[in-house]
């Protein structure tokens, strides 16, 4: 059987520090810190969401997450400075592999689909914007499940929506919590650790394979 290839899209294929550049003009040399730190805590709330029931779209984890990292950093920003930080990272730009990475997994006949926990309509209209839409025979949401990943729910649901069985469906994430929840339910799973000092967790759910950038995918991936 083929196998399917579901690709995490915040941190894998789009650069969640490309924010930096835009936080520059406001925080100053702070901006890769309030980058990080903001990123951080949207995924902090989306697990919180998940673990009380109190699904949320993942923009308002975003959105609640600007507000916590603006106040821990102690800076004030007017109503139209925030709305145009919330606008800079929907327009989020993708890693320079990700457009010859999936290029070359489409030449090869893999089947791909995005896979996120922001919604459908975000994650199509980033893609687009990135010119990369195209590669993905579609875009499966976590909200479908009204839960976020790394819950059970939301490989259950994205298994149901491909009709692809767990052990031939292989994730690949630079995120650290996603590999670990996909290898929890009989997924296989590629970790794309873009920064050589990052360390795995201790989990004892290994990935299958690890790699720095998506160009090096057919090296690592059974035949399509």
């Amino acid at each position: 059987m083929a196998i399917t290839l579901a690709f995490d899209v915040y941190g894998t294929l789009v650069d969640t520090n490309g924010i930096t550049d835009t936080l520059r003009k406001r925080v100053g040399d702070r901006a890769p810190a309030v980058a990080k730190a903001w990123r951080d805590k949207q995924l902090e709330y989306a697990f919180r969401r998940t673990v009380m029931g109190d699904f949320a779209d993942f923009a308002d984890c975003i959105s609640d997450a600007l507000d916590f990292t603006l106040r821990v950093y102690s800076v004030s920003l007017s109503a139209a400075e925030r709305e145009r930080l919330l606008e800079a990272y929907q327009r989020l730009p993708a890693f320079l592999d990700a457009e010859p990475g999936m290029e070359d997994l489409q030449q090869a006949g893999y089947r791909a689909f995005a896979f996120s926990n922001a919604s459908r309509e975000t994650v199509s209209k980033l893609l687009g914007d990135n010119s990369l839409r195209q590669y993905f025979e579609d875009v499966v949401s976590a909200e479908s499940v009204a839960a976020f990943k790394p819950s059970p729910q939301v490989y259950a649901a994205f298994l149901s929506r491909v009709s692809t069985p767990a052990e031939q469906t292989w994730l690949i994430s630079g995120n650290q919590f996603d590999i670990i929840g996909a290898r929890s339910v009989g997924w296989q799973a590629i970790w794309v650790r873009r920064l050589p000092n990052v360390v795995y967790d201790p989990w004892g759910l290994e990935p299958n394979a690890t790699v720095s950038t998506l160009t090096e995918l057919p090296r690592v991936l059974p035949a399509p």
